[in-house]
C-alpha cells in the first residue's frame, strides 16, 4: 500500500494494539490470526481504508468491535471525525477507552446499531464483517442520504454490487495473492434529482 505512515501516527498504532492485545486477553476483540499479526492483518486492512476513502469526509465504521478499521483510520488521521458505532457494552467500553489512551478528540463511540435513528451530516461508512460483502452495500445505504459513500472490505470473492444508487469509484487491491488478495473498494453515491 502507498500509505506512509508519520511518527505520531505509528506511535498511536502501536499503543492501540497494545490495549486490544491487553483487553483482548479477557474479551473477544479479534480473531486469533489478527492478535497473532495485527500489523499484516489488521493494520493493513486500516490503512487500506484510509487510502481509497474520501479524505475530508466523516467515517462511520458500523460494528466497531476492536476498532479495525475506524481506529486505525482514526490513529492515521486524528483531525477527521470518526463514528464507532457498536452495540455490546464491553466492545463499546474497550473502544471509548481506546479513544481516550490515544487522545483521539474527534471520535465518537455510538452505542447503538446501524442504521442510526439521527443524522450525523454527510459521512461515509465502512463494515468489516456485520454482514456479507453482498448486503453490506444495501445495509449501509439505510443510514439515509447522508452517507455519501460505502466502503467495502472483500477478501479473495468479490461478489457484485446491484445498486443503482451507488457507483464503484476507486479500489486498492492488496494482501498476499496466495491467499486470493483483499480489496478494499469506495462506492460514491450517485447524485440524485435536486
Amino acid at each position: 500500500l502507498a500509505v506512509e505512515v508519520d511518527a505520531a501516527a505509528a506511535g498511536r498504532l502501536k499503543e492501540f494494539l497494545r490495549l486490544r492485545g491487553q483487553w483482548a486477553k479477557t474479551h473477544n476483540l479479534a480473531g486469533p490470526r489478527a492478535l497473532a499479526s495485527p500489523w499484516q492483518i489488521d493494520v493493513v486492512d486500516g490503512l487500506a481504508v484510509y487510502g481509497v476513502m474520501a479524505p475530508t469526509v466523516p467515517l462511520v465504521d458500523v460494528g466497531a468491535g476492536g476498532g479495525v478499521p475506524g481506529l486505525i483510520v482514526a490513529a492515521m488521521k486524528p483531525d477527521l471525525a470518526v463514528f464507532l458505532v457498536e452495540p455490546r457494552a464491553k466492545r463499546a467500553a474497550f473502544l471509548r477507552t481506546a479513544v481516550h489512551a490515544l487522545s483521539l478528540s474527534k471520535v465518537r463511540v455510538l452505542r447503538t446499531r446501524w442504521p442510526l435513528d439521527y443524522t450525523l451530516g454527510p459521512v461515509q461508512v465502512v463494515s468489516r464483517a456485520v454482514v456479507s460483502p453482498e448486503s453490506w452495500p444495501d445495509l449501509a445505504l439505510q443510514g439515509g442520504r447522508e452517507v455519501e459513500g460505502v466502503l467495502r472490505m472483500l477478501a479473495a470473492e468479490r461478489p457484485k454490487v446491484i445498486n443503482d444508487d451507488i457507483e464503484l469509484r476507486r479500489w486498492v487491491d492488496y494482501g498476499a495473492v496466495a491467499d486470493g488478495g483483499r480489496r478494499v473498494e469506495y462506492w460514491g453515491r450517485r447524485p440524485g434529482p435536486v
